[in-house]
């Protein structure tokens, strides 16, 4: 973990200033383990989206001077393995909570004035939060929940990739329905990429690891079969 530790505490939030007593990475256990393969399978996850994005990026605006709202069948999206880049984004949003989740279940057992953990995660990634509760977890087509509408419900089981200026998202795409008589939207499922949000976890969690465009991205999810 690049994680700022002594042997008196370890910082595992520095914007929200949690710290816990000791030098909890260097044999870590429990919660701490769960942390560090939790950051590692984002860092992997990271890896294959940015190699994506780049791809299409190169094909579709080389010189970063375009505005671009692309989804669907346009045949440059076709160069990387959409299905797969979909798990990731499933997979991420999944990992992600419980990363965040697992920090603000760690720092509510030091101080029972701290947030619980479902509201530490939603003030940190809301958007991931939204989509792995109505898309990644489960479609919210697949139940009945009172908290979902007809909208999300279509939204969650759609193909969610959109391709905007340089990177993919999720979350781009309203949804909006008319059941009954009554209308519904998919606005509470917000967009958001992969690289965005591996920046801002970092910057959070892990600041001195290196994300964008060039961190050790060397494979892509192009047709894998």
């Amino acid at each position: 973990m690049t994680t700022k530790c002594s042997n008196e505490f370890t910082v595992l939030d520095y914007v929200g200033g949690i710290k816990v007593p000791g030098d909890v990475f260097t044999k870590p256990a429990n919660e701490y383990w769960a942390l560090v393969f939790l950051r590692d399978g984002m860092k992997f996850l990271h890896r294959q989206a940015v190699r994506c994005d780049e791809v299409v990026r190169g094909q579709i605006n080389p010189d970063g001077k375009l505005k671009i709202v692309s989804y669907g069948n346009l045949p440059e999206l076709g160069s990387v393995h959409q299905g797969l880049l979909t798990c990731a984004f499933h997979w991420y949003a999944i990992a992600a909570c419980q990363y965040v989740r697992t920090v603000g279940a760690i720092a509510l057992r030091q101080d029972s004035t701290r947030p619980r953990p479902d509201e530490y995660a939603c003030s940190v990634i809301p958007e991931v939060v939204a989509f792995r509760d109505k898309v990644a977890a489960h479609f919210a087509w697949t139940t009945k929940n009172e908290r979902d509408n007809e909208a999300e419900r279509l939204a969650s089981i759609i193909p969610p990739l959109t391709f905007i200026n340089d990177s993919f998202y999720v979350g781009a795409q309203t949804v909006t329905r008319r059941s009954g008589g009554r209308k519904s939207n998919s606005t509470d499922i917000k967009p958001w990429s992969i690289s965005g949000i591996h920046k801002r976890m970092s910057d959070r969690y892990w600041p001195g690891i290196i994300v964008g465009h060039n961190a050790g991205a060397n494979t892509c999810l192009d047709g894998v079969e």
